[in-house]
């Protein structure tokens, strides 16, 4: 475990780093006033697996389906969906991601542009290129090129306006108990009006009943896949021209973790 108190010291005291089940990074945040711990970003099973599990799905759904590469990316976090994606791509795409907190934001921008970031940052971004340029066969490099692409927003709110709607959306929000307002049954519907285009794919590591009742308002045919690890469900859904119907048999081979 990495912590502003070992000898590898952060350069703030506002992360905790921990090394989950395949070795990838998952992290808390710390209140500096009270020290409380918030709760994991990633499951302690795995945080690259849970990733490639639940978002990496979506990403190839896009492919297979052969949407527009634009998408959007709701938690920016240590930068995992966006790595990933990046990987699986490996050609150009539109993507926009959001993050509430700005030093997140600072390092990996930071990092894609090669400039220097805190230690542990710099240990999880490399370890999470290494791990998704292994997943597809291709070089650092390469995956590493197209994170320019990457657009980094700020605060999601119900006023966040969208220049263009996205064939997918990676719904990675921290949990309802530390960001209500992103997951109440209004907002999803708004949110999903105004940033989803007529085709797209939606994941997230969620399952609840608000959720799912904003999906299929918002014209969504809804999959409640097993979640990752210990988590009962997770929530993968599809609007537009490619009936969940005729892909749903795919998921009897896929590996549950």
């Amino acid at each position: 475990m990495l912590s502003p108190n070992s000898d590898e010291k952060s350069m703030n005291d506002w992360y905790l780093f921990e090394v989950t089940d395949d070795d990838s990074f998952t992290m808390r945040f710390i209140d500096p006033e009270s020290s409380t711990v918030s709760e994991c970003m990633h499951s302690l099973r795995g945080a690259f697996s849970e990733t490639n599990y639940i978002y990496g799905y979506a990403i190839r759904e896009v492919i297979t389906r052969e949407l527009a590469p634009r998408f959007l990316s709701v938690g920016l976090g240590l930068g995992y969906c966006e790595i990933l994606l990046s990987a699986l791509l490996l050609r150009d795409f539109q993507a926009e991601s959001f993050e509430i907190d700005s030093r997140l934001r600072d390092h990996f921008a930071s990092w894609v542009r090669n400039d220097d970031v805190p230690l542990e940052f710099q240990k999880v971004y490399d370890q999470t290129l290494k791990s998704s340029a292994e997943l597809v066969g291709c070089s650092v490099a390469n995956v590493k090129k197209y994170l320019s692409l990457v657009q980094l927003r700020e605060t999601l709110t119900d006023k966040t306006a969208f220049t263009e709607k996205f064939s997918c959306v990676l719904f990675d929000a921290f949990s309802s108990k530390s960001s209500p307002e992103l997951w109440t049954e209004e907002f999803l519907v708004e949110f999903f009006k105004k940033a989803c285009a007529p085709d797209c794919v939606f994941a997230t590591y969620a399952c609840t009943g608000v959720l799912k009742r904003a999906l299929r308002a918002s014209g969504f045919e809804v999959l409640v896949r097993p979640g990752f690890s210990s988590k009962r469900d997770s929530t993968f859904a599809v609007r537009g021209r490619t009936l969940l119907s005729e892909t749903e048999d795919l998921y009897d081979t896929l590996s549950i973790p």
